[in-house]
């Protein structure tokens, strides 16, 4: 998507130079030419605008993230009938190392195959129970009934999502004193009871 929108850029630059260089060129001449390019352009210029709206809202064909975290998804089957190939729509955050959020939530439109079907509906009936679920690419098996190019064929699996790992607390125990260290405080620990020792007895 976004390389598309760099693409539409650019060709509005291209545009607008060579409008530039047919006025520049062509002084007192052709008017009625350059009028009627100039007209056709701007109307141009505020449909493709406009359209651009609808046109970023379109879920992307591009290439999944390696790993992500499924939102949600609809499953779009193949109909003989109607001679559709199918598709999967998925609602996706890519994530990074540690498993957290890299980004903002996009849309996607990956190949309908059986294995993408499955890992699907497996990932969906996880996320009605409020399970999290993470999606990895995986690569494509060569065996696969499907008579199309392979090469832009993306396939999936779903799982639970791992929680990210808390931060180690900086906890250690004195051998000798029973007293424990953390942190931000040290508490004496009670040989006999275990237990810590809030405030020490005043000897009598």
């Amino acid at each position: 998507m976004a390389e598309g929108i760099i693409g539409l850029t650019a060709s509005f630059l291209v545009l607008v130079a060579l409008i530039l260089w047919l006025i520049i060129l062509s002084k007192g001449k052709f008017w009625i030419i350059k009028s009627i390019v100039i007209t056709t352009s701007t109307l141009f210029s505020i449909i493709v605008l406009i359209s651009l709206k609808d046109f970023i809202g379109w879920p992307s064909s591009s290439k999944l993230p390696q790993e992500f975290q499924l939102h949600w998804a609809i499953i779009d089957e193949p109909d003989k009938i109607k001679n559709t190939e199918g598709a999967i729509y998925m609602w996706v955050t890519k994530l990074d190392k540690e498993n957290k959020n890299k980004g903002l939530p996009r849309s996607y439109k990956i190949d309908y195959t059986r294995k993408n079907h499955e890992e699907i509906m497996k990932g969906l009936i996880n996320l009605g129970d409020g399970i999290q679920q993470k999606g990895e690419k995986v690569k494509v098996k060569e065996d696969i009934d499907i008579e199309e190019d392979l090469s832009n064929l993306q396939e999936i699996m779903i799982y639970e999502l791992p929680k990210p790992l808390l931060p180690e607390k900086n906890t250690r125990r004195r051998e000798q004193g029973g007293s424990t260290t953390s942190g931000f405080n040290t508490l004496e620990i009670d040989p006999e009871t275990g237990k810590p020792i809030l405030e020490k007895k005043e000897e009598e």
